[in-house]
């Protein structure tokens, strides 16, 4: 399958090449091929089904990448204990 996308990605060159299609067209026929190919790939799957290779080992929560987290000031976590009414 792979072979034949790259195939047809090859076609609307060497046509433009060739002067059968004008280059500004290529653009839009290469898209249209790779929606093409995408929709191939994906017509099988049911309207909101899952992805057909789950991975075992995802995370339960969303993360941001690398596990990255930003500074947050203390006073969102702990009561400040100089401020009026702040427990001790």
């Amino acid at each position: 399958m792979a072979l034949l996308i790259v195939a047809s990605l090859l076609v609307a060159p060497a046509l433009a090449y060739l002067g059968v299609i004008p280059a500004p067209l290529v653009v839009v026929v290469e898209i249209a091929i790779l929606i093409v190919a995408a929709w191939w790939f994906d017509r099988g799957r049911a309207l909101g089904a899952r992805d057909p290779f789950l991975d075992a080992n995802r995370p339960d929560l969303a993360s941001p990448v690398a596990n990255w987290d930003p500074p947050r000031p203390t006073e969102a976590i702990e009561q400040p204990k100089d401020k009026p009414g702040a427990l001790k």
